[in-house]
């Protein structure tokens, strides 16, 4: 029976065995069970992170990078890295489910965007340091992701768009600001471990009118490839060091049960609920971080300043001509 099977059908399957074959080598021989116990909030806290960010497109780094940097106070640059080595389980897991369910994603852009922002994440990690301190750093992204979840859920909240997906054409011009904007995101994400899968996201939706329901599939397999590519180069930079090991020996048995749930989940149920629990997700975020920093006045300035800009960015990119964006 099982032979009868096409073997796509069951790479979900073989792709969560080698994990754990790999988890128990990791756990037993370099971690210990220990570290295990040691990070136990993370792995409850990697059940919802892999799960919502899977479901939607900010990924599980949206989770895991303030768990890490402000409950167990690790710099953000180690943060980073780990977001990046659990999401290359978490997210290729749920690109798998992706595949093995043959849900429509944009192959023609996913091609483009994962060139152009891992160039911009080699830029970065080699020549261009996070600008910002940590707590500074969630500020700014928490008020990005709340302007970006707002803003697509205003835009869509009356239009109805057909769930296809045809060859996209680009001309000169548009490729370029395509690529300008992918770049861009990859070095975002050579700070925090995640914001490509975002930044990719908006453009379908904004610029290639692309549904959500293609949109956060394409998303999600730009972020595992992001991730497995970005991984591979910091073990061979020496970037990934014992306290990574331990927090991945906590989080890759749930990420990879989580994620491709979160992403099955969410397409099932469609367009709406993709955009009401991404805007569930950005404001929760953001009366955390609120709450957490704005009694600095330097903070909530901050805070207006991005979802200013923000919102300015996002609409420049939805008033680009959609007219060849088929």
């Amino acid at each position: 029976m099982f032979l009868q099977r096409p073997l796509y059908k069951d790479a979900l399957h073989l792709f969560r065995f080698f994990c754990l074959i790999l988890w128990l080598l990791l756990t037993v021989y370099i971690t210990g069970l220990a570290g295990i116990a040691e990070n136990y909030i993370l792995s409850f806290a990697m059940m919802a992170g892999a799960f919502v960010g899977s479901a939607t497109p900010v990924g599980g780094g949206v989770v895991a990078f303030p768990v890490l940097t402000f409950i167990k106070q690790i710099p953000a640059k180690e943060a980073a890295v780990f977001c990046l080595a659990m999401q290359s389980f978490g997210m290729s897991a749920s690109s798998l489910a992706i595949f093995t369910h043959k849900l429509p994603v944009d192959k023609f852009l996913i091609t483009w965007c994962v060139i152009t922002s891992f160039l911009g994440y080699l830029l970065a990690l080699f020549y261009i340091p996070n600008p910002f301190s940590s707590a500074g750093l969630k500020v700014f992204f928490s008020s990005f992701w709340l302007a970006f979840g707002a803003a697509i859920f205003l835009v869509r909240r009356k239009q109805t768009i057909r769930r296809t997906v045809a060859l996209t054409r680009v001309n000169g011009w548009r490729l370029l600001s395509f690529i300008a904007i992918c770049f861009a995101g990859g070095i975002v994400t050579s700070w925090i471990g995640n914001g490509i899968d975002v930044v990719f996201f908006c453009v379908l939706i904004l610029m290639f009118s692309r549904t959500e329901s293609v949109a956060t599939p394409s998303a999600v397999i730009v972020m595992a490839l992001i991730s497995l590519l970005a991984t591979v180069l910091n073990i061979s930079a020496g970037n990934v060091n014992m306290q990574t090991l331990t927090y991945l020996s906590a989080t890759i048995p749930v990420v990879i049960i989580f994620a491709p749930l979160g992403i099955l989940f969410s397409v099932r149920h469609g367009d709406a609920f993709i955009r009401k629990l991404l805007l569930a997700l950005v404001i929760i975020q953001y009366l955390f971080t609120a709450v957490a920093f704005f009694r600095q006045l330097d903070y909530l300035l901050l805070s207006m300043l991005v979802i200013a800009l923000s919102f300015i960015l996002l609409f420049a990119i939805g008033c680009i001509d959609k007219r060849k964006a088929v």
